[in-house]
């Protein structure tokens, strides 16, 4: 069976928490803050965290509060 190259859709983008702190104008330690109470879904390698684009949209669409952010 031959597999499809990978498209850019299909790819799941990755980001750190200084990212997602970036992205949303918020500090690293509430982005640490909510991976901790699992408000936001994110991935332990090593001693790093990554946040996949998905999982913040999804953050994003539960906690909408009149702002809007856009995920690039």
């Amino acid at each position: 069976m031959k597999m499809e190259a990978n498209r850019a859709s299909d790819r799941t983008r990755w980001l750190t928490i200084a990212d997602v702190a970036e992205l949303l104008q918020v500090s690293d330690r509430t982005v640490q803050r909510w991976i901790k109470t699992g408000e936001l879904a994110a991935h332990q390698l090593g001693r790093q965290w990554r946040i996949s684009t998905r999982d913040l949209e999804e953050y994003l669409r539960e906690h909408r509060s009149g702002g809007r952010y856009y995920v690039v």
